[in-house]
């Protein structure tokens, strides 16, 4: 396929997601073009137990996006998960004149969505039990517990206020309440979970991945050499998901910048030619590659940001802590008081910001289908605050010492460069563009 090719491809795969648009806001597509879709085609690819013993809620990729196209897997299946790989910008860094290595990409990549909250505890919370966050319940990167009556930091596992990580874990405290369903490796997916050392052991590491092999790795050359040693084994897992940070970061602190982002999938890239180098040449031939990402990034500017702290008169009317995410904010009111508390958002919000209720939100499917989580209104509050970039809504607790400055980037909301991410799939030596 030639650029053009790719182009009108492109064009008419966005238009059909380009659904429930709120001005320049879009919707998840949980019925078939979803992250949370993603792991469950895999699962169903390669799983040893029959797809009907699978929860039902489990909805698998729209056939002409599932890359297996409802087969059976014939070898393993790397599902690799690159943390901020948005959709747009990956298009524009593939279709770049530089861009001839990652063509066998280009060739074989599709957008589909994200979750909302298009941020890394939903997204990979979704990935890990192939549901909605309707269903399981993991909803922000900040979000209320009603059982402990506390706003907690999910990536920390700790209350919001205070620093540290894993503060939530008492005697009384059950990280698997958090979300009340099982993980796919706890349904009988056989699985090897290749992430970072620090996060080894932590209270959302075993939320995602229990039931799971986790091996971990510190550096960039160890990822390679410990995916090599897993799919050099003589028996290799039917299923490896492998976690990458370094682009999320790189993007918060710098802002979503197209050279960085060209940069990173160039070293991504060159990290699984070291794997195909390590392993037999017909494996790396039978072997899977699924690359897709948890969400995109926007650029935020310090002026557009909305400090809660800043505003008593909007403080005076919540109940609590805002929850959610900076590009997606949940605030719950005082009874009577949440048009106010909208009233003032929208004069301070840059124009085509949304702020509406978030029984409306809910019932419009945003968090995705249902059943819902029991306690999903008490996670999610009254008010869902949309900021139109570069905007943002920030909160931090009286008292508490702030060690870092704004980002320059951020995700959480419903634009397109958040929410629509690629999925790209092939043979693992023809994505890491052996020789």
């Amino acid at each position: 396929m030639g650029s053009e090719e790719f182009d009108r491809a492109w064009d008419r795969q966005e238009s059909e997601l380009a659904q429930g648009v709120m001005g320049r806001f879009v919707a998840p597509q949980y019925r078939g073009r979803c992250l949370s879709n993603v792991s469950t085609s895999l699962a169903r690819a390669v799983a040893t137990n029959s797809p009907e013993s699978w929860d039902e809620r489990m909805i698998p990729l729209d056939p002409t996006t599932d890359p297996l196209a409802g087969r059976r897997a014939e070898g393993t299946v790397i599902l690799l998960l690159v943390d901020g790989l948005g959709w747009r910008a990956f298009r524009r860094a593939v279709e770049a004149p530089r861009a001839g290595r990652l063509l066998p990409w280009a060739e074989r990549a599709r957008p589909i969505t994200s979750v909302f909250p298009s941020t890394t505890t939903c997204a990979l919370t979704s990935l890990s039990t192939g549901l909605a966050p309707a269903q399981h319940g993991i909803v922000g990167h900040r979000m209320y517990l009603p059982r402990w009556g506390v706003m907690a930091d999910m990536l920390r596992m700790s209350p919001s206020a205070l620093p540290g990580r894993d503060l939530l874990f008492t005697p009384e405290f059950n990280v698997t309440e958090l979300s009340g369903v099982p993980t796919l490796f706890q349904r009988g997916l056989s699985a090897a979970v290749v992430s970072r050392e620090a996060f080894a052991g932590s209270g959302f590491t075993r939320l995602l991945y229990a039931g799971a092999e986790y091996v971990p790795y510190a550096t960039a050359s160890g990822l390679s050499h410990v995916l090599g040693d897993l799919l050099n084994r003589p028996n290799p897992p039917p299923a490896v998901f492998v976690y990458w940070d370094e682009l999320d970061t790189s993007h918060h602190i710098h802002g979503p910048e197209a050279s960085l982002f060209e940069l990173e999938l160039e070293r991504i890239q060159g990290l699984l030619r070291a794997v195909v180098r390590r392993i037999n040449p017909e494996r790396a031939k039978g072997t899977q590659l699924w690359i897709t990402g948890d969400h995109g990034q926007v650029s935020l500017r310090p002026e557009a940001n909305v400090a809660l702290e800043q505003h008593p008169d909007i403080l005076h009317d919540l109940t609590g802590p805002a929850g959610g995410d900076r590009r997606a904010a949940f605030l719950t009111t005082r009874p009577g008081r949440a048009p106010n508390v909208a009233m003032h958002l929208r004069e301070l919000l840059p124009g085509e910001s949304v702020v509406k209720t978030m029984e409306a939100a809910r019932s419009e499917g945003l968090f995705g289908p249902g059943p819902p989580h029991p306690e999903l209104s008490e996670r999610t509050g009254d008010l869902l605050a949309l900021p139109a970039s570069p905007g943002g809504i920030s909160y931090e607790s009286p008292g508490r010492v702030v060690r870092h400055r704004l980002l320059a980037g951020a995700h959480g909301g419903l634009e397109r460069e958040e929410l629509w991410i690629p999925l790209v799939a092939g043979r693992l030596s023809d994505l890491a563009g052996a020789e």
